[in-house]
């Protein structure tokens, strides 16, 4: 009994703080929508989902869950047209895409707040991404790999043509958001008890070794991984406070939990609109790893002055000397 009230008051916890970001976005995104900014929008980044291979209504599902969570882009997703053709090569593209990008203003802000430039995480998080996304896509497209309709798990909510059936399709697309998050809480409970998390903590701490972030610093990037941003930006705004943690290792995990966080929640996520996990998860996780690892490689021929101008910033209360 205590079990399922634990399960019940962490799935409220979460569903208010997503609810309390998405409503005003559908809200604001309607009101964009009969303005005719939406249409605007499309026109502005149909050129990047053409260079990705995606349909060009796709933009405001990405542009959604940038700004926002991925929760948000999901329901944008559904109120998509149903006959819009749609491959698994497709969801794969727009999955890895979201993966990279989600929720970037808020995560970025928690990064600079941990002693990373918000230019620097932006150029990765959205720049790399972006550009991983794009020779992905070029893969599909030189194989022809997947290229078969994807398995959409979520209901369709189409645009509705009045206020009331607009509002009623929105509450179902808040209902079936709030379906996934108990699901989510229950399965990673599970996880938790059967020891997934501590095996994810041994097969990534000698990868963090390899790419040289330091062990206290490694600690924090596994809680970043496998709970999210804000768990491990969280603590390692504590560890940097204390002075402890070279400015490289705090860059280094930052990169990392960026790039790779909430691999269970987010993967799950990801999933409902018919991408492939191999890519969304085992790929997502290869291309994070090479790419800390060319930063920190790169970072160990950077001044401190360049780190400190373009890297990392005076939230760092003190820098080490490089050893």
């Amino acid at each position: 009994m205590n079990k399922i009230k634990e399960l019940t008051k962490s799935s409220l916890e979460i569903t208010y703080e997503l609810f309390i970001v998405m409503i005003p976005t559908l809200i604001v995104v309607k009101i964009l929508d009969e303005i005719g900014f939406v249409e605007i929008l499309n026109n502005i980044f149909a050129p990047l989902m053409f260079l990705l291979g995606l349909p060009e209504a796709i933009s405001l599902v990405f542009t959604t869950s940038m700004l926002t969570s991925p929760y948000a882009g999901l329901i944008v997703f559904s109120g998509l047209p149903a006959d819009m053709p749609f491959t698994a090569a497709q969801a794969s593209v727009l999955g890895l895409l979201i993966l990279f990008t989600h929720s970037l203003p808020i995560e970025v802000i928690i990064c600079r707040k941990a002693g990373v430039r918000a230019r620097a995480m932006i150029f990765i998080r959205l720049g790399l991404g972006i550009l991983s996304c794009y020779f992905l896509n070029l893969f599909f497209e030189l194989t022809g790999y997947m290229n078969y309709p994807a398995t959409i798990l979520l209901p369709s909510l189409e645009s509705a043509p009045d206020l009331l059936s607009w509002g009623i399709s929105q509450l179902k697309g808040l209902g079936m958001i709030f379906i996934i998050i108990v699901a989510l809480v229950i399965i990673l409970d599970f996880l938790e008890y059967i020891g997934v998390e501590k095996l994810i903590e041994k097969a990534l701490k000698p990868f963090l070794n390899f790419l040289g972030v330091g062990e206290k610093a490694s600690t924090i990037a596994v809680v970043g991984v496998t709970l999210g941003i804000g768990f491990g930006a969280g603590l390692l705004i504590k560890e940097v406070k204390t002075g402890k943690l070279h400015y490289k290792d705090v860059f280094g995990v930052l990169v990392l939990v960026g790039m790779l966080h909430s691999i269970i929640e987010d993967t799950a996520v990801i999933s409902l609109i018919g991408s492939n996990i191999i890519i969304t998860l085992f790929l997502r996780a290869v291309l994070t790893l090479c790419i800390v690892y060319v930063f920190m490689r790169l970072g160990a021929h950077f001044t401190k002055e360049f780190w400190q101008k373009h890297l990392t910033n005076y939230n760092i209360p003190e820098y080490k000397p490089d050893s």
